[in-house]
């Protein structure tokens, strides 16, 4: 369930707003600043919601020293979850992977634009909705970097709480069923592990190894869980092509403090994605608004199937 927002929440999103040119009055910032809220605290968010919320801008303050525009940051992370991006809708759908972004790139895009801020502001934040959702940015965008670091500086928390927080996410996606969900995990959980640095930022470098300690163990135990359930339903895995083995297992045999191997990404099987004809509806009654390709974010771009993709963009949020 959502946390009870603070008044400094909103004032924050209004002083935001203001800050990266919105012409609209206080009052029409203050409706879209609690319409959000109102978004972020569903009943349906076990997980992402306003605690959530004010966690990620939190990291923010923490780390913007070295970003250019930390406001474009903070209302970039506002409308980041204008949407809960559904995995089983997003499977059923068979869209390709940034689909899971879409939905609350266009409503930003859309309410930004109404509220008066600059097309060049409002493109910028679509791109770092998209960042924020491949849990990745360009290496040489540092402000695209601190926004990414600070959704992702939860994965450093106790690890009492990441147990906690890993209950609340398989509670969130409680439509897909236990062997859906593990290989979703496994395949984000891989990917993370397979870079050289979690973090890219400066300063979010102080997560790096509480957060890979976390994801390690996390990793082992899904490799455990889904060895169990394959066993329990055998045919069902047999043939199945959206394995979350889709990073290779080793590279130098390297381990780590707490004696976990390394994982560092190879290759990654690409898969083509299922393009819709432009003026198709998709499942959920919303034209699809085609999003800039962004294959430069990192060394390599994931091709990561649609279930992966959409439980990626459900990342494990950051600790109280």
């Amino acid at each position: 369930m959502g946390a009870q927002a603070p008044q400094w929440l909103l004032t924050s999103f209004i002083d935001a707003m203001q800050q990266i040119g919105a012409t609209a009055t206080e009052t029409d910032l203050e409706h879209e600043g609690a319409d959000l809220m109102q978004r972020w605290n569903a009943p349906n968010r076990q997980l992402h919601n306003v605690r959530r919320l004010m966690n990620t801008l939190t990291h923010i303050d923490e780390i913007a020293s070295s970003a250019h525009d930390p406001d474009i940051l903070r209302v970039a992370a506002w409308y980041h979850g204008a949407f809960l991006n559904k995995a089983l809708e997003i499977k059923l759908g068979g869209f390709q992977a940034n689909f899971a972004a879409t939905r609350c790139i266009d409503h930003a895009h859309n309410r930004l634009t109404n509220l008066g801020v600059a097309d060049e502001v409002v493109a910028r934040i679509d791109e770092l909705i998209a960042f924020l959702t491949r849990h990745r940015a360009p290496r040489s965008d540092f402000d695209a970097q601190v926004l990414v670091d600070a959704d992702l500086a939860g994965l450093a928390c106790s690890p009492q709480d990441y147990k906690k927080l890993r209950t609340s996410l398989r509670a969130e996606l409680s439509e897909l069923d236990d062997l859906q969900f593990v290989k979703a995990r496994l395949a984000l959980v891989k990917k993370l592990l397979s870079y050289e640095t979690i973090y890219q930022s400066p300063l979010g470098s102080a997560w790096e190894n509480t957060a890979r300690a976390n994801l390690e163990v996390e990793l082992t135990r899904l490799d455990r869980e889904k060895a169990q359930l394959c066993a329990a339903t055998p045919t069902e895995d047999a043939d199945d092509s959206d394995d979350s083995d889709d990073v290779e297992e080793v590279e130098d045999d390297s381990v780590t403090s707490t004696g976990t191997l390394i994982i560092k990404r190879r290759s990654i099987k690409k898969r083509i994605p299922v393009v819709s004809p432009d003026n198709e509806v998709t499942s959920t009654g919303v034209l699809p608004r085609k999003i800039e390709d962004l294959h430069n974010t990192d060394e390599d771009e994931e091709a990561t199937s649609s279930l992966e993709s959409a439980v990626e963009s459900l990342d494990l949020p950051n600790a109280d």
